[in-house]
């Protein structure tokens, strides 16, 4: 793990959900805050968890310039309790909708609004900024449309839509009640189950950004093949009044790597984009 920046702080812990299952979460921000600070929350994308090449280094980032950022697991992510950076829950994987994400995020934003955060970390946590990579930019939007908690979003090669398995392999579902999902770092085949099909085909995007409703970054890498240029073009359309900025020489992870091998120049470009354009404690 990289070394945290002179007079920065990361306080963790474990939020529990309603049905017993717990988040880790990591809240990054300065040591000796000069008044409240502003709140961001992070939002990982599929396949994907806190500890995943940027975010980290992404909020350590973004805090030093004022900010209490929040990276956090969604609970059904397949990331175990014990090893933050490995797929030991491929159970809670199979079994994961959006639509328990989107509540997930909720239940973030209620222990972030609890006393014990705010005095341990110094954070304001009454307008929350949240920032979603791919299927964490759907969520946060899905979110953001509905919860006045969210004060603003910024959507980071965000998916414009859920349904995203080639129609051919879509057979095995119903051989198997679920789809095989390769993971070509870890060489895992991880299983995504029918509720997460029948889930995706209850959310109409398009019809929830347009009622989005605070100010929306829209940060598109222009070489992402995963979620192509198309659907950031989309996101800009359906979301009233937002920025939207192309990303030069950006892929699905603007050159990230897991394990972290260093900051490349796109993901200076969206350091940039999100330092100007979420709120901050410059005093």
């Amino acid at each position: 793990m990289t070394e945290r920046p002179p007079g920065m702080s990361v306080w963790s812990t474990r939020v529990a959900c309603a049905d017993g299952l717990t988040m880790a979460v990591d809240v990054h921000h300065p040591a000796a805050p000069d008044g409240p600070l502003p709140t961001t929350v992070i939002c990982h994308g599929f396949k994907g968890f806190r500890m995943w090449g940027m975010f980290p280094h992404l909020a350590r980032r973004l805090a030093r310039t004022g900010r209490a950022v929040v990276t956090f697991d969604f609970s059904h992510n397949g990331v175990g309790d014990t090893q933050p950076e490995e797929f030991t829950r491929l159970d809670l994987f199979e079994r994961q909708t959006v639509t328990r994400h989107v509540e997930d995020l909720g239940r973030i934003l209620d222990e972030l609004g609890t006393e014990e955060v705010a005095e341990a970390c110094g954070l304001d946590a009454a307008a929350v900024f949240a920032v979603g990579h791919s299927m964490g930019g759907g969520v946060a939007l899905m979110r953001a449309a509905t919860d006045l908690r969210i004060a603003g979003l910024a959507c980071l090669n965000a998916v414009s839509h859920f349904d995203r398995i080639p129609p051919e392999q879509m057979k095995e579902l119903e051989t198997a009640g679920h789809v095989s999902i390769p993971n070509a770092r870890t060489g895992q085949v991880m299983p995504l189950g029918r509720a997460w099909f029948d889930d995706v085909a209850t959310i109409d995007l398009e019809a929830i950004a347009e009622e989005v409703a605070v100010p929306t970054l829209v940060l598109q890498g222009e070489d992402d093949t995963n979620v192509t240029p198309d659907e950031g073009e989309k996101l800009a359309d359906w979301i009233p009044g937002n920025v939207h900025f192309t990303v030069p020489g950006g892929d699905h992870t603007f050159g990230a790597k897991h394990p972290w091998q260093g900051w490349t120049s796109p993901l200076e470009v969206v350091v940039e984009q999100l330092d100007a354009f979420l709120p901050a404690n410059e005093g």
